[in-house]
């Protein structure tokens, strides 16, 4: 989420910023797969328990960047543009934003940096996502054999992609926006889990991380808003997504560091407090002004790791039993 929230900031060399959330929608398909069907093969999964879980990481966060908005939305904003935000927040809190916000503005459009709830398009999309993703893999699972269920994810992955690509060329507000043309991207992650690569020497591994973490550097560089997206393009940092997880080097300097792991904990508060401060520049004026960027980058390391401690970590224990399972 790093390169978004430097993307947003409009730091110099990152015109393809945006594509830290195809990414991040690759990694959490792998996680969810390999939480549904490792608690599964132990007769241990619960569609309930998911949702709770899911619901824990995702909803306190974010009802606190909701409220913090709100309050400050009510000292600076004029009324109509206060019920505004009052309705995007109702539609993030409920993960329907993406489609509000697909009623009515495009991502990249100007107007949209007044937006101080923009950012939660994605959380409505990964929410969708993961009430029907274990519906889904719990009904195939029921129909097919555990080998014959991986190429079903692999057929409906290429179907999911030929279906985004076409709708990103017509309409390309709903490809960004809406799920069907986003779930191709998290079942890119759960073909990570099907289909693993064991028998790979460290130095192969090395090779596809790094071959995967060029393909994302190149998105980075030449990928901007100027282009159709998701569309094809988007082959480029979800390819190299997947081959990262594939690689799955635990002694990666570039993932194992302190430095990336404690960015990678606090990542989900990150991308929730930046970008109202993002936006805040812009409501004064400062969106350019480097000691204005600069000072908005500090807070919102500041408050992501202010909510990451007393937050996020607090709540994910809430409602479980002492000493139980994760």
């Amino acid at each position: 989420m790093l390169v978004v929230v430097l993307f947003h900031f409009a730091v110099p060399g990152l015109h393809g910023g945006f594509i830290g959330v195809d990414v991040f929608f690759v990694i959490s398909g792998y996680l969810m797969t390999a939480i549904i069907i490792g608690k599964s093969h132990r007769r241990q999964f619960s569609v309930i328990d998911f949702y709770l879980d899911r619901g824990r990481r995702i909803i306190p966060a974010l009802a606190v960047v909701c409220v913090a908005v709100l309050a400050v939305g009510w000292l600076l904003l004029l009324p109509n543009e206060y019920r505004t935000l009052a309705r995007h927040a109702l539609s993030a809190i409920t993960f329907s934003s993406n489609i509000r916000f697909f009623h009515e503005a495009g991502y990249f459009d100007t107007s949209s940096h007044g937006n101080w709830l923009l950012h939660t398009w994605s959380l409505s999309v990964e929410w969708q996502f993961y009430l029907l993703y274990p519906v889904l893999m719990l009904a195939l699972g029921r129909i097919l054999t555990s080998s014959r269920l991986r190429w079903a994810v692999l057929a409906l992955t290429l179907l999911m992609l030929v279906w985004s690509i076409a709708l990103s060329a017509r309409q390309p507000a709903a490809a960004f926006f809406l799920l069907p043309s986003r779930a191709w991207e998290m079942l890119a992650g759960a073909l990570v889990f099907f289909f693993p690569l064991p028998w790979l020497t460290p130095r192969q591994r090395l090779l596809l991380e790094l071959a995967g973490l060029g393909l994302i550097a190149l998105a980075l560089i030449f990928v901007s808003d100027k282009v159709v997206w998701p569309g094809y393009l988007a082959l480029l940092p979800v390819t190299g997504a997947a081959l990262v997880l594939l690689a799955a080097r635990t002694s990666s300097i570039m993932t194992t560091n302190p430095g990336s792991q404690l960015i990678g904990n606090m990542s989900y508060s990150l991308y929730l407090w930046h970008w109202p401060i993002v936006v805040a520049l812009h409501y004064v004026g400062k969106e350019q002004h480097w000691l204005s960027i600069g000072a908005g980058l500090t807070l919102s390391f500041v408050l992501a790791y202010a909510s990451y401690r007393l937050v996020e970590t607090p709540a994910r224990r809430w409602g479980k039993v002492p000493g139980g399972a994760a």
